[in-house]
This record gives structure tokens, sequence and C-alpha cells, in this order.
């Protein structure tokens, strides 16, 4: 029987291919882990500028570079630091979610 030109449906290491949601890519990469389950729940934080969502993010969670709306410098992979958005918008929760930005916890914790 001739061989397919195409793999089958994934990478010959078993990991998904290249049409994969950075979901399943992320999946396959990093299984879950103690530490993300442990992570802890988002609170709600009330200032005069609204009520805030706040997550605390770990090191061993921190995946990514960030930059900090508050003081504009990067937020590198490693480094513990806050996931903000607010709690109430007016196109709705998920809107308000897919906002979300990550803050330095000074710069957070010292914002006007």
């Amino acid at each position: 029987m001739p061989r397919s030109n195409h793999s089958s449906r994934g990478r010959r290491d078993g990991g998904p291919g290249p049409r994969a949601s950075k979901w399943q890519r992320g999946a396959a990469r990093e299984p879950w882990s103690v530490e993300r389950v442990l992570e802890p729940a988002p609170t709600v934080e009330r200032a005069p500028d609204g009520d805030w969502m706040v997550r605390h993010v770990r090191p061993a969670n921190a995946v990514k570079n960030y930059v900090c709306p508050g003081c504009g410098r990067g937020i590198p992979p490693g480094t513990t630091h806050l996931v903000v958005w607010q709690q109430d918008s007016l196109l709705g929760a998920r809107s308000a979610f897919e906002d979300r930005r990550h803050w330095h916890e000074r710069c957070w914790r010292t914002r006007r």
C-alpha cells in the first residue's frame, strides 16, 4: 500500500499538529501540574475606579513575557505578578476577561 504524503493528524512525537489550537499545544507540552492546580482563585478588589478581579500568578506558571501597564516595563517569565480585569464591563464578563492585563504587584498597589 502506498504511503500517504500527509502525516497522521499529528507530529511524529505524538504531539498536536501545526493546526492545533494554542490550548492543545500547551496541553501537549505541559501536563497539569500541582503548581497550576494550587494557583489561588481570583479575588475581588474594590477601588474608586471600579471592582477588579485580581489573580496572583506564581513563578512556575508565568511562562510568557508581558508588559506592565503601570510602568511600561516587561514582566519576564518566571516572575510573580498579577493578572487583573474589571469585574463589571459594559460588554459583559467575557469581554472584561479578554481585556485582562498583567501587572507587577507594586505597580498595581500604587496605581492612581
